[in-house]
């Protein structure tokens, strides 16, 4: 059934700014303390890394864009809409980070150790040899490795840390809510052989693993600026 509480052509508009107000106004009223110089680094780094993929998805019809709910605005081949999103979720979603970093007491997660997660990263590239058909299940998985092994080499306190689960956990609060206004209207349409067809209600799995591999990115980018610009 079709969701009516978006205004056509306005909808991902409204998706986004429902993910980037509130968190700015959090931002601005709540003693967190944000680091925009690095998070404007971790911006400039991955986003491109997922729109450069976004755009060759696009081209071969591993997903695509409802033209009833985005401006019709293109950069290259993608709405407008779908360029903000990689700014407007890290801003988001790394607030729950600062949250969780400032307002919770850390701990070492021993059992999380390099050779598990390392493990873990080939594993996945092994059992994508053979989902080579299911275009973004390949490539998600792919970018899951990499972000697994990245983390592992610039930054492995990173998984040690409870407090990144923590927040990684709640990250998929939000992603359940504005993931399935986008898969249910819907404004993104898989293409056919593109993914395996397991959903969480309306979406994908192939979802929840693009937005674990996002925050590795982000996250780590994020970290290792904060590191630089503010060690003191």
């Amino acid at each position: 059934m079709e969701l009516n509480i978006f205004l056509p052509h306005l909808a991902y508009v409204e998706i986004d700014s429902l993910i980037f107000f509130p968190a700015l106004l959090v931002s601005i009223l709540m003693k967190v303390r944000r680091y925009y110089k690095s998070l404007a680094f971790s911006i400039g780094i991955v986003g491109p890394l997922y729109i450069v993929w976004d755009i060759l998805a696009t081209f071969e019809d591993s997903w695509s864009f409802n033209p009833k709910w985005v401006l019709g605005v293109q950069i290259v081949d993608l709405p407008v809409e779908e360029v903000f999103f990689f700014i407007v979720t890290p801003f988001a979603t790394l607030l729950i980070y600062d949250f969780v970093r400032t307002k919770v007491s850390d701990r070492e997660v021993s059992w999380i150790t390099r050779e598990l997660m390392v493990s873990i990263a080939l594993f996945l590239l092994a059992i994508d040899v053979f989902l080579t058909e299911y275009s973004y299940t390949f490539i998600v998985l792919i970018y899951l490795s990499s972000s697994i092994l990245l983390v592992e080499f610039l930054d492995p306190e990173m998984f040690r840390s409870r407090n990144y689960w923590i927040f990684l956990g709640l990250t998929y609060i939000p992603f359940l809510i504005f993931d399935y206004f986008l898969t249910s209207l819907p404004v993104v349409v898989y293409g056919p052989h593109s993914i395996l067809g397991v959903r969480i209600i309306t979406i994908p799995i192939e979802d929840a693993i693009y937005s674990f591999s996002m925050m590795n990115f982000y996250t780590v980018f994020y970290r290792k600026g904060v590191k630089v610009w503010n060690s003191a």
